[in-house]
């Protein structure tokens, strides 16, 4: 069992420890010596590491291997790196991956349960059969239980999607209880089959990486294809129904640039686009802060999806590590100034 963990480095410190192997690739210094740049994960993070005169060493290993390093831990403007000195394929049997990979702390087969449940008290009719059909399907249940919510820009980590999901169905019963005119089972039906298509477009089985049906044709075409197959086999789903729920699926990123085929069109719609934007760029900065605690200054490092630094207020993660947090990243912090909870992306 792993027992050191990205969150336990400190600079100036040796480290001989496993990690799952993220990145890699070959680079040459101003020296003209060849080096390996490299990215390592565990549970509770990813780290930097070099290894110098790569061409001198057997490099048996490659991208999602386990692998073992030995080097020690230096200071790179400001972030923790490794030097490699020896890195190899781990021999180790029976590797729990739960060790390599971030994970919700929520337990998946309860959060399932809940969402499940929620689905079942809706009111009967076409909608109520489709979500259904979907979340009792065992082969999509048991994707969406483990599925990430995106590669790294929110609720990346295992469990994240259904995570991200199940925030935003409470979110919106929430909202529909303050704005009447909205017909919640067309949005909660939006919120659960937005991303859909992420259990098929995501693989998480050995580290976080895109499929290649799912490179090729995005989370977006993928959920509509699911959601359609399913239609078919409701007999007499209307038709009016069946477009406005691809429309939703269709328009959730919001904005042509931001990849949707269209706009929203009509106010589900345009729920479903700003509860999902809400809730994952506010995981977004949960995730920034537990990953900044240990960095120094007022600022955050930049974050890739908000595209700025983020300031360290009182009441951060940055400002108040909590002891859990540190060894698993994926366990979120809370937002400065705000109660502790969970949140999530597009």
């Amino acid at each position: 069992m792993k027992e050191r963990f990205v969150t336990d480095l400190r600079p100036n410190s040796p480290v001989r420890t496993t990690f799952l192997l993220q990145a890699r690739e070959r680079k040459m210094a101003r020296t003209g010596n060849a080096y390996l740049d490299l990215e390592l994960r565990d549970s509770s993070g990813v780290i930097r590491a070099k290894l110098w005169d790569c061409d001198r060493a057997p490099l048996d290993f490659d991208v999602e291997d386990i692998v073992e390093v030995d080097g020690i831990v230096e200071d790179y403007q400001g972030t923790p790196q490794i030097r490699v000195r020896r890195i190899s394929k781990s021999a180790a049997q029976n590797v729990d991956l739960s060790d390599y990979l971030p994970r919700s702390r929520r337990d998946p087969a309860e959060m399932y349960a809940v969402l499940l449940d929620r689905m079942k008290r809706m009111a009967e009719g076409p909608l109520r059969v489709l979500l259904l059909s979907v979340l009792e399907d065992p082969t999509i249940a048991e994707k969406y239980k483990k599925a990430p919510a995106a590669m790294s820009y929110h609720h990346a980590f295992l469990g994240g999607l259904l995570e991200h999901v199940l925030s935003l169905v409470e979110l919106g019963d929430q909202l529909c209880d303050h704005y009447g005119d909205l017909r919640r089972d067309l949005l909660l039906a939006g919120l659960v089959l937005h991303d859909l298509g992420k259990v098929e477009e995501l693989s998480f089985t050995s580290g976080f990486r895109y499929s290649t049906r799912g490179q090729l044709l995005g989370h977006i075409a993928m959920a509509l294809e699911m959601v359609q197959e399913k239609i078919r086999q409701i007999p007499g789903f209307p038709p009016e129904l069946k477009s406005q729920l691809e429309h939703i699926i269709l328009s959730h990123h919001g904005k042509l640039e931001f990849g949707s085929p269209k706009e929203p069109m009509f106010p589900e719609a345009l729920v479903v686009h700003f509860l999902d934007e809400i809730d994952s760029k506010l995981e977004a900065m949960r995730a920034q802060y537990a990953s900044d605690q240990e960095r120094s200054g007022e600022w955050t490092a930049r974050n890739p999806a908000l595209r700025r630094e983020l300031l360290k207020v009182e009441g951060s993660a940055a400002s108040h590590a909590d002891e859990d947090v540190k060894k698993r990243s994926a366990e979120a912090a809370p937002l400065p100034g705000s109660k502790a909870g969970s949140a999530r992306n597009a």
